[in-house]
């Protein structure tokens, strides 16, 4: 049985996403007593196992996306001394560079021996919202190989959330159902994305083009003016510059691109000695 249950996971573990794995935890101490740590330990490694034994695309095999999942424990939902049936918390979840998100007010259905598997054509609690965020890091990830490639595993987290809402649970649903349409409809930022990470990797191949490499940036900073111009500060574009800002600095810098650094000082104020230290 040990040997099957090895195999099973090495077989999963090939045609998982998923890389590094990194769960952890804080949890409120007033409402969870010391000896029921184990319980949220437990669902530590369930969140972990999950990640790293789901096949979540048959198409890509080999992302090997390094993410992490911190959570917030907020209340055991016990009906006696040792049942329990729900975990209330909050998440953090990052692929530790430009993907970051914050999930609050969750309920999980979960008590002991629960365990959960990925069935993409049924919605559960649990393993659908995890299911969301690994299409999502995966959309991200697709995004940066090729222009739009991540579009089809964006639809896979919106398809969730319309069988959620469909399902009565509209209230957390509905949020991220905004957030997907925002990610996914903000066509400029993934265009300005994609062209970041191709200067990304020319700079590390054996094969610099001076001109494609200030075309690229070129597109990408105009990408990031015509979003401020329609939208303002939107958060993801934010985000995404505040990740990469040193990197973005550097290619600016060394394609002397001036003038598209003045924008970033401007456009970027949390970032703006850095760089105005590439003006001097």
């Amino acid at each position: 049985m040990l040997k099957k249950i090895l195999l099973i996971l090495l077989f999963s573990n090939i045609y998982s996403q998923f890389g590094e794995v990194n769960v952890t935890y804080e949890y409120n101490q007033r409402l969870i007593k010391d000896n029921k740590i184990y319980i949220l330990e437990e669902f530590n490694q369930l969140i972990k196992n999950y990640f790293e034994i789901s096949t979540f695309s048959s198409e890509y095999n080999d992302l090997n996306i390094p993410i992490k999942v911190h959570v917030i424990y907020e209340k055991i939902h016990f009906n006696g001394e040792n049942d329990f049936n729900k975990i209330s918390c909050q998440l953090f979840l990052t692929n530790q560079t430009d993907q970051y998100y914050f999930s609050k007010n969750i309920a999980f259905p979960y008590y002991d021996g629960k365990t959960i598997y990925h069935n993409p054509t049924f919605f559960d609690p649990l393993s659908s919202f995890f299911d969301y965020y690994a299409y999502l890091f995966i959309a991200g990830e697709l995004d940066s190989y090729e222009l739009f490639l991540g579009g089809p595993y964006y639809q896979k987290c919106l398809n969730i959330c319309n069988i959620a809402i469909d399902s009565g649970y509209s209230s957390l649903w509905g949020i991220l159902q905004d957030d997907i349409k925002e990610i996914k409809d903000n066509e400029e930022l993934r265009i300005a994305r994609y062209n970041f990470y191709y200067c990304l990797d020319m700079i590390n191949s054996d094969e610099i083009n001076i001109d494609s490499l200030k075309s690229k940036m070129t597109i990408f900073i105009d990408n990031i003016k015509s979003i401020y111009d329609k939208f303002g500060y939107d958060k993801n574009t934010l985000k995404f510059i505040n990740a990469f800002h040193i990197e973005i600095a550097d290619l600016l810098h060394l394609l002397n691109m001036k003038n598209e650094l003045e924008f970033l000082v401007n456009f970027d104020n949390k970032n703006k000695t850095i760089y105005e230290s590439y003006l001097k």
